[in-house]
């Protein structure tokens, strides 16, 4: 069966089955792939668990990042492979200095050795399927989390990570088992069963998790999705030695009173819901409403029955509305200054909005009935609201793409009570509003068989939202738009809003682009500087005050 299914692919691949999915070099050197799943038992302990592993050695050129997976009808089997960047081999190995270490299989995105190296998997097994029908059985990357959603938007920035408004809740690090599902045009529903691996990777840990995700699709451009998920052991066996189990979770109590303070959940409830449609306006023109929510319960665990505790660790919404008029999450950046690479990883031509919001985090301890602590805590953010515009083609040889950020602050002061304590980040009234915004456009100029590309791209962040990046409070929603803005001058006293830059941060970017003078070549020069509002006297830490010159030359297939 190996051998076929190397066999079929190769021969697959060589016709251009990679045609669309990613641009390719059909020079396909060689191919193998397997993948399993085992539930074992360790007889010594009594212990069990899951356990996925596969192998794969895919050698071919591939120009961009891809997947390639198998199809077919009535019961077959289905392999999913994931080419993780731009390679001929299976792995890359990054060094530091004269240190090397082998490289391990596991799953994807995984690193081994030391401090001072790391390896990346190149090729992995996403998906590995039996199909009977529209139902399937078998394994898959990833674990019992649920809720992630990735809102449609004009541009989606750094990497496509700021794109996840909803993020995954539930229990994590579950990752080896099985899944089962039923996929047919008017539903969706996958069972997810998987368990944790312990210390090295010991299978048989006792710890179990569960999640349960369904999509409705009997509507053509209505999309409904809802989940859940929980572990449901109180105990696990990290390792083979010693055989006693260890509590998952428990209570922290106060050294002097013995009273109970709080502790880690032992279980943790996922739940998430979301919903999105597109309605067209006209042939052209659509608008595209979405809202999504995730949230999680966490039960702490302890043997005396009186003793219960609930803690609310995340909880949040998002919506979004996007005006467009062309296909939506084009695999394509903008193509403009500062939005450009992977700032804008995935574009739709048209103008939206979406908006995040933090709901508070809630904290409930009781004993015998009574309550022992409860309170609120507050993020540092009230929301954050990112507008974007991309123009596609709706203007032919005119590309234009705006993208902000801005934050709404967390204000007003915390306030505690002997019934309930209100822990809160929020900054004074009166606080700067921190925001940032990026602009390019350029346009293509034919002359003959050459094609002179002018364009121009500006980028600012005030000095709050370089100072709320810097203190870690976007760490949940992070943004590459706005990385590298330069240095600026600190202020001599800090003031009461916590704004530690003595100004604001602009970059400007301007260039032109030659194509057709040589084949298959673009030439260009660019002049980009740092930071331009930067008031600091000292050179060293202004370097680009006049900024950078730059002749590219760029040759394509």
């Amino acid at each position: 069966m190996k051998k076929a299914l190397s066999v079929f692919l190769m021969i697959a691949v060589a016709f251009g089955a990679f045609a669309d999915e990613p641009v390719a070099d059909v020079n396909v050197a060689e191919f193998s792939g397997n993948a399993a799943v085992q539930w074992g038992v360790d007889l010594d302990s009594g212990t069990t668990g899951f356990q996925n592993s596969y192998e794969v050695n895919l050698k071919l050129n591939l120009l961009n990042n891809g997947s390639k997976s198998t199809t077919g009808d009535g019961v077959w089997g289905e392999l999913v492979l994931k080419v993780d960047g731009d390679t001929y081999a299976q792995w890359q190995n990054k060094t530091h200095g004269d240190k090397a270490f082998a490289p391990t299989k596991g799953m994807a995105g995984e690193t081994t050795g030391g401090s001072l190296t790391a390896f990346f998997k190149k090729v992995y097994v996403d998906v590995a399927k039996i199909h009977i029908g529209p139902a399937y059985i078998g394994i898959k990357s990833g674990d019992t989390q649920t809720g992630k959603l990735k809102m449609d938007a004009a541009i989606r920035s750094a990497d496509d990570d700021q794109s996840v408004w909803v993020r995954n809740v539930g229990p994590a690090g579950y990752s080896q088992g099985i899944v089962a599902g039923y996929d047919s045009d008017m539903f969706k529903i996958e069972l997810d069963l998987r368990s944790k691996p312990g210390d090295a990777d010991y299978q048989y840990t006792d710890n179990y998790a569960a999640a349960l995700e369904g999509e409705f699709k009997g509507v053509e451009n209505l999309s409904i999705k809802a989940g859940a998920s929980y572990n449901f052991a109180k105990n696990f066996q990290p390792s083979r030695a010693p055989k006693d189990k260890t509590p998952i979770g428990g209570f922290e109590y106060d050294a002097v009173t013995s009273e109970p303070e709080g502790g880690t959940p032992a279980h943790i409830l996922g739940y998430s819901a979301s919903a999105g449609y597109k309605l067209g306006l006209n042939d052209t023109f659509y608008i595209r409403p979405q809202v999504g929510y995730a949230g999680q319960v966490g039960f702490l665990n302890d043997e005396d029955a009186k003793l219960k505790a609930t803690n609310i660790s995340s909880h949040h919404m998002a919506f979004g509305l996007l005006f467009g008029w062309g296909e939506i999450g084009m695999d394509q950046n903008a193509g403009v200054y500062y939005l450009d690479d992977n700032m804008a990883k995935k574009v739709s031509p048209g103008v939206g909005v979406v908006a995040y919001i933090p709901f508070a985090n809630t904290f409930d301890l009781t004993y015998d009935g009574k309550t022992l602590t409860k309170g609120k805590m507050y993020d540092s953010i009230a929301a954050r609201i990112m507008p974007s515009f991309y123009s596609g083609e709706i203007v032919p040889g005119l590309t234009a793409a705006a993208y902000a950020d801005i934050v709404i602050p967390k204000t007003g002061e915390s306030d505690f009570s002997d019934s309930e304590a209100i822990v809160s980040y929020s900054v004074p009234e009166e606080a700067a509003t921190p925001m940032a915004f990026a602009f390019g456009a350029k346009y293509a100029i034919e002359a003959g068989e050459v094609t002179i590309t002018p364009q121009a791209g500006v980028r600012f962040a005030n000095a709050a939202y370089e100072d709320y990046k810097s203190m870690g409070f976007f760490e949940e929603i992070d943004d590459g738009v706005f990385v590298g803005m330069g240095d600026q001058k600190p202020k001599e006293e800090v003031d009461e809003d916590g704004i530690i830059s003595d100004g604001n941060y602009m970059n400007l970017k301007l260039g032109v682009d030659i194509a057709g003078l040589i084949d298959n070549t673009t030439l260009s020069v660019i002049w980009a500087t740092d930071n331009i509002l930067n008031d600091l006297d000292n050179d060293a830490a202004n370097i680009n005050k006049l900024g950078t010159l730059n002749f590219k030359a760029k040759i394509a297939l």
